[in-house]
């Protein structure tokens, strides 16, 4: 392959540095970063109620593509070989609507902390917050209601939710007509309304039983009512550890989960992902692409897509980016599997931004001190130094948003290394325990130590190893301030 002079290298880095770094604000930029999935597209299939996945999965770039049609391509129709549920219908008789994250008009955490706290038992806390959603659902359809008798429930702040509920009380089986009602229209005139909800894991703030409890309620409502209403259905999109908490997810539920869209990103798919954003990055990069051999078929809206009929048909661009190994020789690693090996956590998962991110990285990294040569943009190098990047990243934004206790975690293992035995994790959390959990920003989600290891498991934040001992992926290593015992210096 031709080398590359020194300009064009400089100018695919810079490129691919802006990749990592790109708001995907822009409806047009959006769409051409969006990678369809065919598995994933069952979203907008009826009947389809539980969406799960881990975090960064991709669950909310899933629902705005829905939202702005963008699974309307016909692209998309060829390339699954088959229609989906959308195809079948004009553009105006499925409509999605944010039942979560709302803005003003749902209560802040002090107003729903204080609504939970007025009942001590669990069963009625769990029906009065089933409650809770349904007014909001109401409210969230007031323009498709037309119900002027419900104006207790639908003019006051979505702050105000004593007045709301109260008002809820007295008028209940006036909002359970209009919905049945809204129902029937919708059928008569071949309709669907699809209520989103997602970020649930932010509805209580920091306070973790707080965000169970909402969670359960909106659980216990829809499954009491998703047969009821055949036209007006939801979409839940959970994440896979609170799926599989028991505190979270009771059996109660399995209705909701019977026909659930599990969103899991296969090897194949996560390196179309990022050739696909490649492509649609320049002109330049899409030749650099299509120079390893890459087909790709191209949709006005989505713009190009790659053909990739197996995971192997992504190593040559790979290999072309970084060169086959991530040394002089296969000791160090092929660098088509270092990439993903590297990027999963506990559960073997790799989350799509987390790959974007490392290559964004790995560019600015390139940008700085330059060793690539030949047809290559990248250093070996580059790529293992911005892995330490993405692994502060990734911490990061978990603490920042849904998981701030991990701070508190870091500061615990700062220094230490690992694979460690059970007994000696525990020991090192259960260290000012009583205190640890008076912090309220900073509280653990589980009542013991031994509970928040398996916690940490399941997140994937530690893997058991075959002998027992507990490691950490090389993904949360240095986020958490940790090593690896018998680890290579770099």
């Amino acid at each position: 392959m031709a080398a590359l002079t020194d300009a064009q290298r400089q100018q695919l880095l810079a490129e691919l540095r802006e990749m990592g770094r790109a708001s995907l604000e822009g409806d047009q930029q959006f769409a051409r970063a969006f990678h369809p999935i065919s598995e994933h597209l069952r979203v907008v299939e009826p009947d389809v109620y539980l969406i799960v996945g881990y975090h960064g999965a991709g669950k909310s770039m899933l629902f705005k593509a829905a939202v702005n049609q963008l699974l309307r391509s016909p692209t998309i129709q060829r390339l699954l070989g088959r229609s989906l549920f959308l195809h079948r219908f004009a553009d105006q008789q499925a409509k999605w609507l944010a039942g979560y994250p709302r803005t003003s008009d749902f209560p802040d955490v002090g107003a729903l902390r204080r609504f939970a706290a007025r009942f001590p038992d669990e069963r009625g806390r769990a029906q009065a917050l089933a409650e809770l959603w349904l007014a909001y659902l109401a409210r969230l359809l007031r323009d498709e209601l037309n119900a002027p008798d419900l104006e207790a429930i639908l003019a006051p702040s979505g702050a105000e939710i004593d007045r709301i509920m109260d008002a809820l009380e007295h008028q209940r089986s006036a909002v359970i007509k209009a919905l049945d009602m809204l129902d029937d229209r919708l059928r008569t005139e071949r309709r669907w309304l699809f209520v989103s909800y997602d970020e649930l894991d932010t509805l209580g703030g920091t306070d973790w039983a707080l965000m169970v409890d909402l969670i359960r309620g909106l659980l216990t409502f829809w499954t009491e009512y998703m047969r009821r209403w055949q036209r007006l259905q939801p979409k839940i999109f959970l994440r896979t550890d609170l799926f599989a908490n028991a505190r979270v997810f009771a059996a109660d539920f399995a209705k909701l989960a019977a026909n659930r869209l599990e969103l899991t990103w296969s090897d194949r798919n996560l390196y179309a992902m990022l050739i696909k954003r490649m492509a649609n990055t320049s002109e330049d990069w899409l030749a650099y692409c299509q120079a390893a051999g890459l087909r790709f078929e191209h949709d006005d809206h989505l713009g190009w897509i790659p053909y990739l009929p197996n995971l192997d048909a992504a190593r040559p661009l790979i290999e072309r980016i970084t060169g086959p190994f991530m040394g002089g020789n296969i000791k160090k690693g092929r660098t088509f599997f270092w990439v993903l090996d590297h990027l999963r956590d506990g559960r073997g998962q790799i989350t799509p931004r987390n790959l974007v991110s490392l290559w964004g990285y790995a560019a600015a990294q390139e940008l700085d001190a330059a060793r690539a040569s030949g047809p290559q943009i990248l250093h070996p190098t580059s790529l293992r130094r911005a892995l330490d990047q993405v692994s502060d990243e990734h911490l990061r934004t978990l603490k920042s948003r849904e998981m701030p206790w991990l701070a508190e975690l870091a500061e615990r293992l700062a220094g230490r290394e690992v694979p460690m035995t059970r007994q000696e994790w525990e020991a090192l959390l259960a260290r000012d325990w009583p205190s640890w959990c008076e912090r309220a920003e900073h509280c653990p989600p589980c009542q013991t130590p031994a509970e928040l290891l398996d916690f940490l498991i399941d997140l994937g934040v530690c893997r058991r190893r075959p002998d027992g001992r507990i490691d950490v992926p090389d993904l949360f290593l240095h986020g958490l301030g940790i090593k690896r015992r018998g680890g290579v210096k770099r």
